[in-house]
Order: C-alpha cells, then sequence, then structure tokens
C-alpha cells in the first residue's frame, strides 16, 4: 500500500525516478501503529519501525531502485511482466526470510527493528488489491507495475496502475479498508514472531554470555 498514491514518476532515458511529495495520507504508518497496539515495543523500537516500513517507498535507497525489476519482491510484485504469479510468491517468501535473517543477524537496536519494518511493508502490500489477489490466506495472482503496462493490449489481466493505483489507499470514509485490517493482523502476527526472537536472543546471552 502506497502511502504516495498520486506522486509523479518521472521518465528520463528510461529510467525511472520517484519524485516523494509530501502527502498527508498515512497508509504503512497507519497500519504499524494499528498492528504493535498492546505489544511490549519501545519508543525507540517503534521509530525504527516506522521508518523500516517507510523506506522502500521514500528512502534515497528504496526510491534508487524502486523501477527495477529485482526490487518488486520487496513491494509484492511480478519482478517481470512475463513472470508468474507462483514464481513472485517464491520471490517475495525468499524476501522477507532473508530480509528476517539479515535483520536477526545485526545486535538490538534501531538497525534490526528498521530491519523489521522493512519485512513489515513487503507484507502489508501483499495485502493490497493494487498488488494482488488473495483467497484468504493464499495468494491467487500477484500483479506488475512498469511503465509499458501502459502499452500492452492487457484485455482481462489486471496489474497496479502507473504510476500510481488509487486502491493502495489504506483508507475509506476514515477508517483502515478491510484489507488494512487484515494487514494490520497479519503484520501484529509479525511483530509477536520478531519479539518472541529477540526474547529468545535475551535467554540465550543470559545462560551463556552473561557478565
Amino acid at each position: 500500500m502506497n502511502p504516495l498514491d498520486g506522486v509523479p514518476i518521472l521518465l528520463a532515458v528510461g529510467w525511472l525516478v520517484r519524485a516523494p511529495l509530501v502527502s498527508r495520507e498515512e497508509g504503512h504508518e497507519a497500519i504499524t501503529r494499528a498492528a504493535w497496539e498492546g505489544l511490549a515495543l519501545d519508543a525507540g523500537q517503534q521509530t525504527a519501525l516506522i521508518r523500516g516500513v517507510r523506506a522502500p517507498d521514500v528512502s534515497v535507497a528504496g526510491l534508487l531502485v524502486s523501477a527495477f525489476p529485482f526490487a518488486q519482491p520487496r513491494h509484492a510484485l511480478r519482478a517481470w511482466s512475463g513472470t508468474s504469479s507462483a514464481d513472485a510468491v517464491r520471490a517475495v517468501r525468499g524476501f522477507v526470510a532473508d530480509k528476517h535473517a539479515r535483520a536477526l543477524a545485526l545486535p538490538d537496536g534501531p538497525r534490526r527493528w528498521r530491519a523489521f519494518g522493512e519485512v513489515l511493508h513487503c507484507l502489508q502490500d501483499s495485502f493490497s488489491p493494487a498488488h494482488l489477489d488473495r483467497d484468504g490466506g493464499r495468494i491467487t495472482r500477484m500483479k506488475h507495475w512498469g511503465p509499458l503496462d501502459l502499452l500492452r493490449d492487457t484485455g482481462e489481466r489486471d496489474e497496479h496502475g502507473f504510476p500510481s493505483d488509487r486502491r493502495d489507499s489504506a483508507w475509506r470514509d476514515g477508517v483502515l479498508t478491510e484489507e488494512a485490517q487484515a494487514a494490520a493482523e497479519a503484520s501484529r502476527s509479525y511483530l509477536e514472531i520478531a519479539l518472541r526472537s529477540q526474547l529468545a536472543l535475551d535467554v540465550f546471552l543470559d545462560r551463556f554470555v552473561a557478565g
């Protein structure tokens, strides 16, 4: 779910560059806050999570690679127009597993929780109707994002709008959409895993590396 709905994409010599403007709507941020409600996250962890969940859409690094096929799994999208949904789902699962492992390899602190936030971004995008079709917990079709989709005769194919898609809005009539609420529930389950991982590490350190 892209909080920058309506942000223009500049085309120059075949490269895509996002020009992030100030947006009044919070999407990922609101979903993440709903997810951590009642969990024992301190202010530093919450701040890092928000930075991480925003990073793929608004950070310099995220913007520089946002148009490349290899970056699409982090947004729960097909890398290429010809990529099958099955391969795209495997790529997303691989991204989540790899990013989570990298986060756990970091010492507890802002960098770890920012990485957890980047996992949340992908997870939350996987509930946006602009990114894919779901049948409960099963992804039936993952969509593609790119300028050439505007030129193709897609017929009945429903791809992510370019450059933005109004279905990425997390709000309807002032409340989170059903899809956004589902994304928050999934995000909460992931945060519970992240917290358990940290508790397990603390127990291990207390047992074997205590001062």
